[in-house]
């Protein structure tokens, strides 16, 4: 297909559309959805948890968003995007909800990894997701990572670079466009670029044997799309709080230039405070084009996405920006386009051929091999006499705020998965704040599971407590690996790192004897 034709008979305005990814709120097509893309046709749309229903409401909705983007002569079809990175970020129900990437790191296994992109390509493509906005290629360094923590494959740079090379392959080999983020690396901050702008003060030559080399070995390896971090790189950038996404010395020299990737560059949120509270998302989305980016993410409000295309626009015909640029953006969405998504015929999303049983066998595959005993000094693991001892069930689940659906569903509780495994359970959640212990009596064993208790005061004082009460004593960590450094006197600790059925299955089979745990810790602490 002639690409340059389809370019030169584009308006200005139709082109800076293509530029921008945006979201909404609702589970159909909005009056409002229906304006922006009749009237300025942007490339893309990002689905979050607030547009899903079911698979096949996800489907319909696909459709008719692209039946909107074609229905014209020279209408473009819609990238339409998601987070469905695995474990605590999965945006999209009724189909697999994988183990997330730390649990892969646990594996090690390049095969699981590869298997796992390809069927998430596969269930996505049943709903008309074409671009999945993973891997996370994050090295995550720090332990105080707010953010990123276990969306990461670990803290070591070969095998955060070889696992999440393997996922994009297999997400490619489907044909859906995968997004490594978030370049240069969000790995080594305690900040949260939703709430402010962190700064990553290492030299050029750390940043390129460490954070820069996972990227590096994803362009060698032909990744669609790199998503920009709102981050400030002093030893690269040296205007003073200039967040990477906004950078030129960062996405063109560093990124085109020195790594020689010529795909699609995308932006984080350009909502995010790291960008509102500084220069504002408008004139942010001008700046980032400058910078060298391709399109540009606004993920929320109506009036910023309006705002934003009619800056570019703007910025375009005062001579701001050449419409050349421009071109060059244009032209890299639509031999993206072409290449993943055809412009030709799109085929439309058929949620009926989702095969949910070889996903979810592949992802209690994946537990299997990465949930992990981390130590087991008291000997509790596996429990003895599975169905005459009485365990109590501890959580934090009322106080943490939700998992599906804004509430927290049976499946989703160990205790669920102990029960079916033939133990006496009891469990009890501790309300918001509260610390009072519920009654032992006849408790043989206590299992707590933490949840972020590195960022929990309540967790960590409640697991003091009952330390010193019981030696009888598992805790299972189903978010952060690094909640062990707040109580390491605790002598049995599993992890699962995320919340995934898979792992809480698997972590109830280990815990009764049934396996043995198998991963390996991909990360380091000093107790």
């Amino acid at each position: 297909m002639n690409l340059e034709k389809i370019l030169s008979e584009m308006t200005l305005e139709e082109k800076v559309g293509q530029l921008f990814q945006i979201g909404f709120d609702g589970i159909v097509v909005t009056p409002e959805m229906k304006e922006m893309i009749e009237n300025y046709r942007p490339g893309g749309i990002i689905y979050f948890r607030r547009n899903i229903q079911s698979p096949e409401q996800v489907a319909s909705l696909s459709n008719r968003l692209q039946k909107l983007a074609i229905n014209r002569d020279g209408g473009v079809p819609l990238m339409i995007s998601t987070d469905q990175e695995g474990g605590i970020v999965t945006r999209l129900t009724g189909i697999t909800h994988f183990p997330g990437n730390m649990t892969l790191g646990a594996t090690k296994n390049l095969s699981l990894a590869r298997m796992v992109g390809q069927t998430v390509a596969q269930e996505l493509k049943t709903l008309g997701v074409n671009m999945n906005l993973a891997p996370v290629l994050d090295i995550n360094n720090n332990p105080h990572n707010p953010v990123i923590g276990v969306r990461s494959f670990g803290e070591n740079p070969l095998l955060v670079a070889d696992l999440g090379v393997a996922f994009i392959e297999g997400m490619q080999d489907e044909a859906i466009i995968s997004c490594a983020k978030h370049f240069p690396g969000h790995g080594d901050t305690a900040t949260d670029s939703h709430l402010a702008l962190p700064i990553v003060r290492h030299s050029r030559r750390r940043l390129k044997e460490i954070e820069l080399y996972p990227f590096s070995q994803a362009i060698k390896a032909g990744i669609d799309s790199i998503m920009t971090a709102h981050i400030s790189f002093p030893t690269i950038e040296p205007r003073e709080k200039l967040p990477a996404t906004l950078s030129f010395n960062v996405l063109t020299g560093l990124l085109r230039e020195e790594m020689g990737y010529d795909g699609l560059i995308i932006t984080d949120c350009m909502e995010m405070n790291a960008i509102v509270s500084t220069l504002g998302t408008a004139e942010g989305a001008v700046m980032t084009i400058e910078a060298g980016s391709d399109m540009v993410l606004i993920s929320h409000t109506l009036d910023r996405q309006k705002a934003s295309i009619e800056a570019l626009v703007n910025a375009v015909q005062k001579g701001r920006i050449a419409e050349e640029r421009i071109n060059k953006s244009v032209l890299r969405i639509l031999r993206l386009k072409e290449k993943r998504i055809s412009l030709k015929q799109l085929p439309l999303a058929d949620y009926k051929k989702i095969d949910k049983n070889k996903g979810e066998e592949l992802a209690y595959q994946v537990a299997r091999q990465g949930v992990t005993l981390v130590k087991d000094e008291d000997n509790l693991i596996p429990i003895s006499k599975v169905g005459d001892n009485k365990v109590m069930v501890l959580d934090f689940f009322t106080s943490e705020g939700s998992l599906v659906e804004d509430k927290w569903e049976s499946e989703y509780h160990l205790a669920s998965y102990l029960l079916s495994q033939g133990m006496q359970v009891e469990s009890f959640s501790f309300p918001k704040g509260s610390v009072e212990l519920p009654s032992l009596d006849g408790v043989d064993q206590v299992i707590v599971c933490s949840y972020d208790a590195v960022n929990n005061p309540q967790q960590v004082e409640v697991l003091k407590k009952l330390r010193t009460l019981t030696k009888a004593l598992i805790v299972v960590a189903l978010r952060n690996p690094y909640d062990l450094t707040v109580f390491p006197e605790v002598g049995t600790y599993l992890t699962t790192y995320d919340f995934s059925l898979a792992n809480l299955r698997v972590a109830s089979e280990i815990i009764t004897g049934k396996y043995k745990a198998r991963g390996v810790l991909p990360i380091t602490w000093k107790l």
